[in-house]
This record gives structure tokens, sequence and C-alpha cells, in this order.
């Protein structure tokens, strides 16, 4: 940053140089003499005046059509102002009695209307030049970004069709076991299609307009995946759940309690009836509050990745922005979490 700005310093001194040197050359050849307080007086007051338009009057005028008529009011009022810096130096150094006479004289303000001018316009010709080189980076970085996006984009829809795959084959699969497990045992073919269900849920439950399932869809198969896993554990497992309030009358991004649970049954002890497995699901009129509370297992042989968790939170960017809230507690025995939504 102090490289940038120093940078910056060096190449408008350097220009502010060669500009006087070609001024002062031209006028020393036209007429032989050169007033140095003349010089310094015109110029100081000139270059304060560019960089005070640049910085002050000009800055934002072209993006900002409301305040471009109050700058060129405010820089016409500024002319007297301009006119006294640039002549009071040269009463003082020149020891002149200080009268109103010394500043009203017609070549004087003359001259300092050309100076005030002639770098008003160079100030308002160099901020349109900064204004379009910062507009086209912006530009250009928008594009990137957008191209970035459309990358994303296309990385998501190739994994969501690579994802399909297995879950089509998957569910016709579970289907063609249902249909052979009714022979043999009614308890294992009723979670058979429970699973079946919610694999179908996961691909086709998805409303395509605007990317919500109601929440009566998940309550279900929330249900369906607490059954599915006492079956896995003969019934032995400690599961604390229950719902409250109108579920159906609300709309929620698919499977996201789901994870919330799935990640629970995963990594959680949860065969102490001590310490059940707490799932709460409570609707009220403005809002959705989800609690799951779990008792650690003491030993973990598989990590959690935490991608689905980041995942669920990503789509409830996209559709509660600023809308809901998520409380973890991760102590050493036990995992809490607590998601409000706000309707």
């Amino acid at each position: 940053m102090q490289g940038n700005l120093l940078s910056k310093v060096v190449r408008h001194t350097i220009i502010w140089l060669i500009w006087i040197g070609t001024t002062q050359g031209v006028f020393y050849y036209m007429t032989r003499e050169i007033d140095i307080l003349s010089t310094l007086t015109n110029y100081t007051s000139s270059i304060s005046w560019f960089y005070f338009c640049h910085f002050a009057l000009f800055n934002g005028i072209f993006s900002n059509k409301e305040i471009r008529i109050k700058r060129f009011v405010l820089l016409v009022l500024c002319f007297p102002f301009f006119h006294f810096c640039r002549v009071i130096p040269v009463v003082i150094v020149s020891n002149y009695e200080l009268t109103v006479e010394q500043f009203t004289y017609r070549s004087d303000i003359s001259f300092s209307l050309s100076f005030f001018m002639q770098y008003a316009i160079f100030a308002i010709g160099y901020s349109y030049f900064v204004y379009s080189l910062e507009r086209q980076k912006r530009i250009q970085e928008l594009e990137l970004n957008n191209r970035q996006l459309e990358i994303q984009q296309l990385h998501t829809e190739y994994n969501f069709l690579k994802a399909q795959v297995n879950p089509h084959f998957l569910y016709n699969t579970l289907n063609t076991l249902f249909s052979h497990a009714q022979y043999y045992s009614e308890e294992l073919a009723d979670n058979i299609l429970k699973l079946s269900e919610i694999m179908r849920y996961s691909i086709e439950g998805l409303d395509k307009d605007n990317g919500m399932v109601n929440l009566k869809q998940e309550v279900h198969h929330l249900q369906n995946l607490v059954d599915i896993h006492q079956l896995r554990f003969s019934n032995e497992l400690q599961i604390d759940f229950a719902v409250t309030g109108p579920v159906g009358d609300f709309t929620i991004p698919p499977l996201v309690f789901i994870t919330f649970v799935e990640n629970a049954l995963k990594y959680g002890e949860l065969k102490n009836s001590s310490h059940p497995l707490v799932i709460r699901l409570d609707a009220y009129q403005d809002r959705i509050r989800f609690y799951c509370r779990n008792k650690k297992k003491k030993k973990v042989f598989e990590k959690s990745s935490g991608i689905g968790i980041q995942n669920v939170l990503k789509r409830l960017d996209v559709s509660y922005k600023g809308k809901y809230e998520v409380t973890t507690n991760n102590e050493d025995e036990f995992y809490t979490l607590e998601l409000t939504l706000y309707v």
C-alpha cells in the first residue's frame, strides 16, 4: 500500500516538473524573464486547486448524477477563495499594503480566472480518467467472478449428474428388494419401503419452482430415518423425537434436518437410556425451531468431514439469508445443535 502511494507521488511529481519546466521554458523564450515569486505563487495555488477539485469537488460526480449540479455550483463559489490564495502571498512578500484594491485589479482577476479554469479542467479530465480505470477494473473483476461462478455451476451440475446415477440405481434396487422381502418379513419389507421413500425424496421431492419442500415431508422422512436405524440396532436406540405445531404450513430446503439427525445417529452414543438422542421440531407462527442433542461416542473410527453440514448452511444462506440462526455447543460428552428459521 505504501509502495503504491510512494510510486504515485513520484509519478505526479515528475509530471508536474515536466509541465512547469515546459510552460516556463516557453514563457522565458517569449519574454526573456522569469518572476520566481509569481511562478511559485501561481503553480502552488493552481496545483493545490487541482488536487482539491480531484479529491473533493469531482469525487463521485461521474457515478452520481444528483451531486453534479451542487458540485459545479460549489466550483464557481470557490473562485474568490482561489483568487485570494493566489494574490495574498505576493502582497505579503512584496510588502504591499493589504487593501481591497490589491485583490480587485482586473488583470489579476483575469489571471486568476485563467488558472482557476485551466486547472479545474485538468482536474475533471484526470478524475474522469481515474474513474474510467476503476470502472474498467470493476467490470473485469465482475466478469472474472461471473466466469468463476459459471465454472462452479458447471462443476455443481456435473457432480449432481454423477450423484444421480447411484441413487436412481439404488432406488430401483430397493423396490425390487421390497417386493421379495414381503414374502419373508413384513418388518424388513416395511423398512426397505421407508428407505426407498427417503431415496425418492432426496431425488424427486424438490419443488423445482422455489427449491423448497413442505416441512411435513421432511418430518415424515425424518421419522423414516429414525425407524430404519432402530431396525439396524434391534430397537435398542434411545431416541426422544417430538414434533409440535402446524408443520404442514411451512416450506424449507430439503434434507436440512435430516442431515443434522444423520450426523447425530452416526457419531452419537444412542444406547444409553439416561442420555437419549433428543430431537425437537417446533413450528410457530413466525419461526421454526429445531433442536438436537446427543451423547458423543467415546471412540469414533470415521472422522466427520463436515461437508454435509457445510452444504446445509450454504443452502440456508440462499433461502434464509440473514433470517436464520445456528447455535452449536460441542462439549466433552455432549453435542448440541439448535437451528431457528424465521419465516
